[in-house]
């Protein structure tokens, strides 16, 4: 008995510890959710656990409610009984609504995820060994090299430096996804995004970031020697910083820039 309360002790612990590092629902879940997808992704995964944990609970006070209330010192006679009609059916029934429920979320959650959005803007990521390729057909760019070590991702002496996807605020972001080589994995958790990048098929996949800032993503599907250095940062910016990107990158490319005001679908993108 001691031993079971120091274990619950000792995890209560280490729970509390985790919950108090990730901003998250409940301790061990997912990061903070940056827009909608990784917003339903989150609502989808808490609802599951916490049923999950209220199963859990009900089974093991049941278990200990049995151990307790017929131990043989208290029983020495044993129970003549094995069937209880209305238990059978409760536990029947309560299994089959409760998948009912995850199975209406899930399929909820993944009609949203899978259907793309008619506007916003198009980036089409390719994966290869080792690393990324960022373009905007749109555009006719591509995303640069990067000229700093990313700071969260050096240390140690060692330099990374990561390529950056640059997207405004507030805007869907339609992803094209595909492989050079193997099969690689674009993953980028605070957005909810996680895809297989397949050579010779494009897969799609899209997002909304909703707050400013930089995330990190990577290859999530293990592709070769180097598979742990495949990152890449999602760079959220607002819409002006956006536009004049791009326009930077044009002209280093010996393009004009664009009139955004006489492109009706990006106009569309930039206002939502």
């Amino acid at each position: 008995m001691h031993r079971i309360l120091l274990t619950a002790l000792c995890s209560l612990v280490l729970t509390s510890t985790a919950f108090a590092e990730v901003n998250t629902a409940h301790p061990l879940g997912f990061p903070t959710a940056i827009g909608p997808v990784a917003e339903e992704i989150t609502l989808t995964y808490n609802l599951i656990f916490w049923i999950c944990l209220a199963v859990f609970a009900v089974v093991q006070i049941l278990i200990l409610y049995a151990i307790f209330k017929f131990r043989r010192s208290k029983n020495p006679v044993p129970a003549t009984f094995s069937h209880n009609n209305l238990v059978e059916v409760a536990w029947t029934a309560v299994p089959v609504l409760i998948c009912a429920v995850i199975a209406w979320v899930s399929f909820d959650a993944m009609k949203l995820i899978r259907t793309m959005p008619e506007d916003g803007e198009t980036i089409e990521a390719i994966a290869y060994q080792f690393g990324w390729e960022f373009d905007y057909p749109d555009y006719n760019i591509s995303s640069p090299e990067a000229e700093k070590a990313h700071v969260q991702l050096s240390s140690a002496g060692v330099d990374r430096y990561v390529k950056d996807i640059v997207v405004p605020v507030d805007t869907n972001i339609v992803m094209h996804i595909t492989g050079r080589d193997v099969i690689h994995a674009f993953y980028a958790p605070d957005l909810g995004v996680k895809i297989d990048a397949i050579p010779g098929r494009i897969n799609y996949a899209w997002f909304k970031a909703t707050k400013e800032g930089d995330y990190i993503g990577q290859c999530a599907e293990l592709c070769g020697a180097a598979h742990g250095e495949m990152f890449f940062n999602v760079k959220v910016v607002s819409k002006p910083a956006y536009k004049a990107w791009v326009n930077a990158q044009r002209a280093e490319n010996g393009d004009t820039p664009v009139d955004f005001s006489n492109m009706p679908s990006a106009t569309m993108a930039m206002s939502k």
